[in-house]
This record gives structure tokens, sequence and C-alpha cells, in this order.
């Protein structure tokens, strides 16, 4: 008797957890026929069946079922695609204004440095080599040309800036006649027979970010948006 009642007890046990496994997926508990030889009762008062129960039912409310996950995934795809092109133009705006910025900054120096050292100071765009290039996009170089060649050599020339441009949304050109670069006479702090500009024009998708930073004999730096002055970008 004592055995039997071992095996019957195993397989009570046995059954209790199947059905935990059933409860699982129907979130409540229902009722065993009597093939089983346990009732709801029996499974909601044994200590096992309540941890079955319990582990089960919770896996079952705090998770997703396919559809749910189907929904979501796609709710999430149209949001991104009607946000991408705002960030985009953001993105864009944030970059021109940067470069802007930097570009400003640098010429600004420029002019004051060389009066104070009283030495010509070259401005250029710089392409993945240092050297400069009126249409790379690459750098902005300010540098002492102290072999007198129009164009940065590391070895003998005194780099003072070198700004980081690498734009993503557009591209930069300087226009000063001919030349690739700007020279800042050492007796004046101007750039004294060049005029022109830096402009920046940005890819057909962000025309509004794009503008020029002029200058003129007079050391006058100025920066003229399309909208004031055409880039003719």
């Amino acid at each position: 008797m004592a055995m039997l009642y071992k095996v019957s007890s195993s397989n009570q046990h046995a059954f209790t957890f199947v059905l935990a496994l059933n409860n699982c997926k129907r979130v409540h508990s229902t009722p065993v026929d009597n093939v089983g030889m346990v009732d709801s009762k029996a499974v909601r008062t044994s200590p096992s069946a309540s941890n079955y129960n319990t582990s089960f039912i919770s896996c079952s409310e705090g998770g997703f079922n396919l559809v749910e996950l189907i929904v979501t995934v796609t709710i999430l795809a149209i949001i991104a695609v009607i946000a991408t092109p705002t960030v985009l133009t953001q993105l864009a705006h944030m970059e021109a204004k940067r470069i802007r910025y930097g570009m400003l900054n640098t010429l600004a120096l420029a002019k004051a440095e060389s009066l104070i050292r009283r030495k010509n100071l070259l401005v250029c765009l710089s392409d993945g080599n240092g050297r400069c290039d009126r249409d790379s996009n690459r750098a902005l170089l300010l540098f002492m040309d102290n072999n007198s060649n129009q164009d940065f050599d590391a070895d003998t020339d005194g780099l003072l800036v070198e700004l980081t441009l690498s734009p993503r949304y557009g591209t930069l050109h300087l226009r000063a006649g001919n030349r690739d670069y700007v020279r800042f006479a050492g007796d004046s702090g101007k750039p004294r027979g060049f005029f022109g500009h830096i402009k920046y024009c940005p890819s057909s998708n962000y025309n509004q970010a794009m503008y020029q930073i002029s200058f003129n004999q007079s050391g006058i730096i100025k920066y003229k948006p399309s909208s004031m002055h055409p880039t003719g970008c």
C-alpha cells in the first residue's frame, strides 16, 4: 500500500505540472476532469502546484504575444519614418553652424595674429594629404608659410590652427581668384590683394543652411546667409 501511495502521489505531481503549463497559456486555471483524479481545488492547495502556477502565470502576464510584438514594432517603424527627415534637417543645421563659427574664429585669429607676429599668415582648405585645395572639405588651416611656396609643408611651416571640418551634409569651397589660399599681410593684418569668400553648400535636401563667409582687402570678415547674398552653390 505504501508503494502504491508513492506511485499515485508521483503521478499526481506530474499531472499537476502539466496542468500548470497549460494554465500559463490560459492565465486562469480550469478544473481538470475526473480522468486525472485531480480537481482544481487540489491544484490550488498543493504547494508544488501553487509554485508552478505562480511561476507560469507571472510569465504570461509579464510578456508579449506575437501580435502585440508585431504591432509595437510597426508603430515604432512608422514613428521613425516620420521623424527621420526632421532629425536630419536639424543635424544639417547644427553642422552648418559649427563650421560657420569655426571659420569666422579662424579668419579673425589670422587677422589678429598676422599683425601681432608681423608675419604673413595663410588660410586655406586642406585635403586629406594636408595640402591646400580650394574645394577640399577635410580641414581649415592657419599657418606661417616659412618657405613661401603658398602651400602647407609640415616640416617647414608653422601650423597655428587646424580646424577639422569633414561635413556630412554639404561641401566647402574657397574662392579668392584662382588661388587656393588667403594671405593676411603681416604689416597690416589685412588680406591685402585678396577678396572672396568660403561658402558652405549643403546637399539639396538642406538648402536653407547655405551661406558664405566673405573677406575683403579692408579686413572685413562677414557672414552672409543665402537669403542676404546668393551663394551660387
